[in-house]
């Protein structure tokens, strides 16, 4: 979604500024439990969830302490 041309869109009507992906790497990313969490949340919200792009081995897009803005 980041680099398709609806995303900067979005970002301007929701936040009213381009949201930058800086996420930092929780125990939970880790662990999994964050995907865990997150399926259930989406199913509960009803959401249909394509498990194709959920299943298997997560990995992390998130180095460790990812560099943050005005640091």
């Amino acid at each position: 979604m980041q680099i398709s041309e609806p995303h900067p869109v979005a970002c301007k009507q929701i936040a009213g500024h381009y949201v930058h992906h800086r996420p930092i790497l929780t125990g939970a990313m880790q662990d999994g439990s964050a995907v865990t969490y997150t399926l259930a949340a989406l199913h509960a919200a009803g959401y249909r969830v394509d498990m194709e792009f959920w299943g298997g081995e997560a990995e992390s897009c998130c180095p460790p302490n990812p560099p943050q803005p005005g640091t």
